[in-house]
């Protein structure tokens, strides 16, 4: 089992979702998102996933997807992000 993104990806949840993503990173060394609930997301959710990713290939853990919603992707794709989050099979 993946590590759950919720159906909101936004300023609202933000916080939530850092604290979250904190815990995990500091018991892992793979990460594996799962963001096919997410039906709701915006710049600041988008950031902090990038900012966790870019902590992982600092810290050398393992980020992968395991599923990504359409509304994620194609936000992420909106602001040329696709790459960055490591997206690109879900294109």
């Amino acid at each position: 089992m993946g590590f759950l993104l919720e159906d909101k990806l936004n300023i609202t949840q933000v916080m939530h979702l850092k604290k979250r993503l904190q815990n995990e990173l500091e018991q892992s060394d793979n990460i594996l998102i799962d963001g096919n609930k997410v039906s709701r997301v915006d710049a600041s959710g988008l950031q902090l996933l990038l900012t966790a990713r870019n902590v992982c290939h600092n810290q050398s853990i393992n980020w992968q997807w395991q599923g990504a919603s359409s509304e994620l992707v194609g936000a992420a794709k909106a602001l040329g992000l696709i790459k960055s989050l490591g997206l690109s099979d879900f294109c």
